[in-house]
């Protein structure tokens, strides 16, 4: 076997290797459903892209005819990278995090991804046995749900929402949905035995199966939207297949039966009953999920008309959630990164240059599909393929990629393109076999190649594997073990794109650190490397308010306030109606002694979510440090009846400002609550002590010693303490 014919099957068989990166989970790495099988994409489309350039110069067969679907994708591709390049964050905008694994970084893999299969796969017979690959890929994640759901296997996001191999069940649902569709391809194209039709029919069963115990909505009606668009393409443009055009009509009825009969049976009990149905009877607008959808929403609109031609570049959207944060968002998550809309997040990342260059790679790819000088699909497989397009479109108007939804449009996208190659049958370079020297190209352009792209694998990959392990390592060990100070600078040292999360990471156990019991030398250690690793962050990008505020909470927990101010009020300069923010800046300027100030601030995010309980809480506050009864009783009585407030902060509150009575009512209170807890029944006691109540702090103890008996001796001995006058 030559050289070009090792390539060429290296190159193949590797193209082969894509369908099974669903199955990586990279248990050793931070994000581990995540990294691993991105890491594992970009190295493979590395090592692929590397041979496929051997290959060319060996066989011009296997170079890119220019189509405008290609020139849609390197135009996307194109105008996104400006929009990164002078976006607000470059370096994330192309490198991405652990977290999402995105970035201008993925979108070229993806560009070298579709050429090498488009070129690559250049028979029929290849492509089928690939589409079949990745079917029986899905029929092992369809198993893989299956044990999940019997209980066999965990479910790692919920008790109930399966996610397989993917660590998020919206991630599972659409890539089930794609196999949907490419079985069914498959099932319309196979001309073979019946019992093939009927396994393929058996496989589509299991992976809507699959799709409606991820209970993910967007996945389900976006499935239910690309069979009826399908069914309904079939009945109109289907002249041939005459029973096809009944099935497909009975398809269309039976998919109106089934979304009527539920409308009808919505609010029954046997929908309240089932965890997947109620989540569809439940949306409204004023649900959370949907109304945090439209909050968030409207902070992308005005995000895009401050740059509406290139956007903000990829990984920004933080910027503009923060700028533009809406208070009625504080039930949600704190910091959101995503639009969870596929045309806001584009919109956003690119501007309209690039939701527009987006488009057009599904407008070209549905161009090249339906021509018809495009003869290699029939009128039902371009149907199939078209409801597809539209189900994951659907899907992507509420939720947002992820690295198998990306490879599998891609993979879409460069079947139709070589479908329409095949099918045009057109010449457009000679082979090379007369002028081609052989010699040369194995002698010396073949390793300068093999050089290059090892070089590649570790530059993109191999800091970023080494980091995302290394940090994984640090994070799984007790805080304040000296190892896990080594493993976080053993991280740090790699320089990686993971530095940002790798710094958080610790200055958030730097934080947990600063409060604990551990002895003052390792505490500082701790500080030292936080503080450190903390201000090169904020030097590096100053606008970022997640970063300040982290900052600052880090200064604060350490007890330097001064510090902590410059990093928490720029925060809330950044973003400046975040109630969370602003309990930030209000608690530091509470510690610097400014009460008054303090209480201003409180009530500003008291303004700004009157109905948010922490608020509430932060509010009181303030009217507890500054003396302010009044104020007090009309935050605290309208909502929870008393000033007496089962909460720590107001316990701390109270105690601070000597209001002892009160504190006494809380304690009471959780005793009440919990009359088996032996922390309450000595704080209780504790209080009792401070109000000089002895007998009733004796009764406590006593309590607390018939609930544990492991307390005794050191019950006993407070008690003798106790009664000999002394406050131990």
């Amino acid at each position: 076997m030559n050289f070009e014919k090792i390539v060429q099957k290296f190159v193949t068989w590797g193209v082969f290797l894509i369908p099974f990166i669903p199955i990586i989970v990279a248990y050793s790495f931070f994000f581990p459903f995540i990294t691993g099988k991105n890491f594992a994409f970009r190295i493979l489309v590395e090592l692929l892209f590397g041979g496929w350039l051997i290959l060319i110069l060996y066989n011009r067969s296997y170079r890119p005819r220019f189509s405008w679907l290609l020139g849609s994708i390197i135009a996307f591709v194109g105008i996104i990278a400006v929009a990164d390049i002078f976006g607000e964050n470059p370096l994330k905008s192309i490198w991405s995090n652990f977290e999402r694994m995105e970035g201008l970084v993925t979108l070229v893999h993806l560009l070298l991804y579709f050429i090498v299969a488009g070129t690559v796969l250049n028979t029929e017979k290849l492509w089928n046995r690939f589409l079949n690959t990745s079917v029986g890929v899905s029929v092992f994640l369809g198993f893989f749900g299956l044990l999940q759901l019997a209980g066999f296997l965990k479910i790692n996001q919920s008790n109930v929402r399966l996610d397989a191999t993917f660590g998020n069940a919206t991630y599972l649902a659409i890539y089930m949905l794609f196999s949907v569709f490419i079985t069914a391809f498959l099932l319309l194209r196979w001309r073979g035995k019946q019992t093939v039709r009927w396994v393929y029919g058996a496989i589509i069963f299991l992976q809507i199966f699959i799709i409606y115990y991820t209970a993910t909505r967007g996945s389900i009606l976006g499935l239910l939207g690309g069979i009826l668009l399908s069914a309904l393409l079939i009945v109109i443009f289907e002249k041939r297949e005459k029973i096809l055009r009944k099935v497909s009509l009975g398809i269309i009825v039976a998919v109106l039966i089934i979304g009527g009969g539920f409308f009808l049976i919505k609010d029954s009990q046997f929908v309240k009953n089932s965890e997947v149905l109620a989540r569809f009877s439940s949306i409204s607008i004023s649900e959370n999920t949907v109304n945090a959808r439209f909050l968030v929403w409207n902070t992308a609109i005005k995000g895009i008309k401050e740059r509406p031609i290139l956007g903000w570049g990829q990984e920004n959207f933080n910027f503009v959630f923060n700028k533009y944060y809406d208070p009625r968002m504080y039930a949600q998550e704190q910091w959101f990164d995503r639009v969870h809309n596929v045309v806001f997040d584009w919109l956003i990342a690119g501007g309209v240059l690039g939701f527009v260059a987006y488009a057009s790679m599904f407008f070209m790819t549905l161009l090249y599909l339906w021509r018809k000088r495009n003869t290699y699909f029939s009128v039902s497989e371009k149907s199939v393929i078209t409801g597809l397009l539209a189900g994951y479109t659907f899907h992507n108007l509420f939720v947002f990629d992820n690295i198998m939804s990306y490879i599998l449009f891609f993979t879409i996208m460069a079947f139709v393109y070589w479908s329409y190659k095949e099918s045009t049958k057109e010449i457009y370079m000679d082979n090379m076999e007369d002028n081609r020297d052989v010699g040369i190209i194995s002698r010396i352009y073949a390793p300068i190649i093999i050089i290059l792209v090892l070089f590649s694998v570790y530059m993109v990959n191999g800091k970023g594997i080494l980091a995302a392990s290394s940090l994984l390592d640090a994070i799984s060990i007790p805080a304040g073990s000296p190892a896990q100070i080594g493993l976080f600078e053993k991280a740090l040292s790699y320089n990686s794109f993971g530095n940002q999360e790798i710094r958080e990471q610790l200055t958030q156990i730097a934080t947990r650190v600063a409060g604990s019991n551990i002895g003052a030398e390792v505490k500082q250690q701790y500080f030292s490397l936080a503080g450190s690793e903390m201000q090169k962050q904020v030097s590096g990008i100053n606008n970022d308010a997640r970063t300040q505020i982290f900052i600052g909470t880090l200064f604060d927990a350490f007890g330097q306030y001064g510090k902590a101010q410059q990093y928490v009020e720029r925060a809330n300069e950044l973003s400046p109606n975040k109630p969370a923010i602003l309990f930030q800046l209000g608690l530091n300027t509470l510690n610097r002694g400014d009460k008054e100030g303090a209480l201003n601030i409180f009530k500003r995010a008291y303004e700004l979510a009157p109905k948010y309980s922490q608020a509430q809480i932060f509010y009181a506050l303030g009217a507890i440090y500054t003396n302010n009864e009044k104020l007090l009783e009309k935050i605290l009585v309208p909502v929870y009846g008393s000033v007496i407030v089962d909460n720590n902060r107001l316990l701390q509150a109270y105690f601070n400002n000597k209001q002892l009575d009160k504190v006494l009512g809380i304690w009471k209170l959780r005793v009440k609550k919990n009359p088996n807890g032996v922390q309450n029944h000595l704080g209780l006691a504790a209080t009792y002590l401070k109000l000089n109540q002895r007998d009733d702090a004796v009764q406590e103890i006593q309590k607390a010693i018939e609930l544990d008996i492991n307390f005794k001796k050191q019950g006993e001995f407070l008690i003798r303490e106790i009664k000999a006058g002394r406050n131990p």
